[in-house]
């Protein structure tokens, strides 16, 4: 017993110094005024950045929105074709859903800006920034449906992410928060992120539920890496990435429970400090029953 306390006791004083595991995103740099359209794996926390490779083929020369599914299939949409891709995370290079250019069923000419992201339920959702509306796109097909009616978001929305039954987007320009109902397709507005002024972004929740976010001005500056506070719209910046990037994807559908339905609760990060010590605890006081019981005996 002794031996098992004196064990507790150094893993407990080791905990300040246990590193959090850190978070990587893929993104596309595709306002960049260099090299543009480069695939990228991004270090959020330090903003560290891998270029991966062009995308290919290089008419795909706009990819805005980006998204994982629960099998880690890497989506993007294409502005300049209006088109669903997938996207090989080795080299960059994409499929085209249902091999087909122009598969979200948009008019060639229509200036959008997309955002994108997997819910839950595997519903492919999508926010595009000029009709101010939510979409579901068809992961066969690429095929957009408006949910509720045209114009229902009545915000410039060019990001969104799911985590759990909540869907947020973010509004270019103006920087407006919003919780986004998904089946009537409107948004709540919960806040403004107004740190900064910025005309597209990208975002997307990490599996212990922390929205990251990544925004860019049309300028040659870097482009800005941060957190948002879903509840309040609070921002914490992180640093720096290369500059045009308006996407962001970091892994799939998060806060679900294994059979893939939505769950409400918050998860304990698998790395907290206090998740660790309560498992500590617990195995402290098992073996300490265990040692009564063997000297009652």
């Amino acid at each position: 017993m002794l031996a098992l306390r004196g064990l507790l006791l150094t893993v407990f004083l080791s905990l300040p110094v246990v590193a959090a595991a850190q978070v990587f995103g893929y993104a596309v740099n595709s306002d960049d005024q260099i090299d543009a359209d480069q695939l990228l794996r991004i270090n959020l926390e330090t903003g560290e950045t891998t270029m991966i490779g062009p995308l290919q083929p290089a008419y795909l020369q706009d990819v805005e929105g980006l998204a994982f599914d629960s099998q880690d299939a890497l989506y993007g949409v294409d502005s300049a074709t209006k088109t669903l891709v997938r996207i090989d995370l080795a080299k960059g290079n994409a499929e085209l859903v249902d091999a087909r250019q122009g598969n979200l069923g948009f008019l060639p000419a229509a200036p959008f800006d997309y955002g994108l992201t997997f819910t839950c339920s595997g519903q492919l959702l999508l926010v595009a920034e000029q009709t101010q509306s939510l979409y579901e796109v068809s992961t066969e097909t690429g095929q957009a449906r408006v949910i509720g009616q045209s114009g229902g978001l009545g915000d410039t929305m060019t990001a969104v992410a799911s985590y759990g039954t909540a869907t947020y987007a973010l509004a270019a320009d103006s920087g407006n928060f919003y919780r986004v109902d998904e089946e009537a397709g409107t948004a709540t507005l919960v806040g403004v992120v107004d740190d900064f002024q910025f005309t597209d972004a990208g975002m997307a929740f990490d599996e212990a539920g922390t929205l990251w976010a990544i925004s860019s001005d049309f300028s040659s500056d870097p482009s800005r890496i941060f957190t948002i506070d879903p509840t309040t719209a609070e921002v914490q910046m992180f640093g720096t990435t290369r500059a045009g990037v308006e996407s962001l994807a970091i892994s799939g559908p998060s806060g679900c429970n294994f059979s893939g339905a939505p769950v409400t609760t918050e998860p304990i990060p698998v790395n907290s400090t206090w998740a660790l010590l309560l498992l500590l605890l617990s195995i402290g006081a098992v073996g300490g029953y265990h040692a009564a019981s063997a000297r009652r005996r």
